[in-house]
């Protein structure tokens, strides 16, 4: 029971570190914006920007975890790495990047999150329960 209700909590955390990568395209710009669970951008973070296996762009997102981009290619890879093994990927073709706002995409993060949540401590009591069953 102990390892379970471990591996619960660890699983739990690993939600912390997770970086999210939102891009817009406005006149053929690409706006890239990366930030971790907690809110805070992902500043001085790696980014590559590949073709299928070809790297076409290498450089660092800023301070406010942003980096603006013109495409040359349709069809593009979007890495972010904030070392740690903390990565975001994304294939995008650039007629198919949905127009959405930022502040929208972060108050639905946000209720994923919450939902996650919701449904890791839901996990735990079902375990719980379970377990107080069959010990019966």
């Amino acid at each position: 029971m102990k390892y379970i209700f471990l591996f619960c909590l660890i699983f739990n955390f690993s939600y912390a570190h997770k970086i999210n990568l939102f891009v817009t395209n406005e006149n053929n710009t690409l706006e890239i914006y990366s930030y971790f669970a907690s809110g805070n951008p992902c500043k001085s973070c790696k980014l590559l920007i590949k073709n299928e296996d070809k790297i076409i762009l290498e450089d660092v997102l800023n301070e406010e975890g942003r980096y603006i981009y013109r495409p040359t290619v349709k069809a593009i890879e979007i890495v972010v790495d904030a070392s740690g093994g903390h990565i975001a990927k994304e294939k995008l073709v650039l007629e198919n990047i949905k127009q959405e706002n930022l502040q929208t995409h972060i108050k639905e993060e946000e209720n994923k999150k919450y939902f996650n949540i919701l449904l890791g401590l839901t996990l735990i009591f079902l375990v719980f329960l379970v377990l107080k069953k069959v010990k019966k």
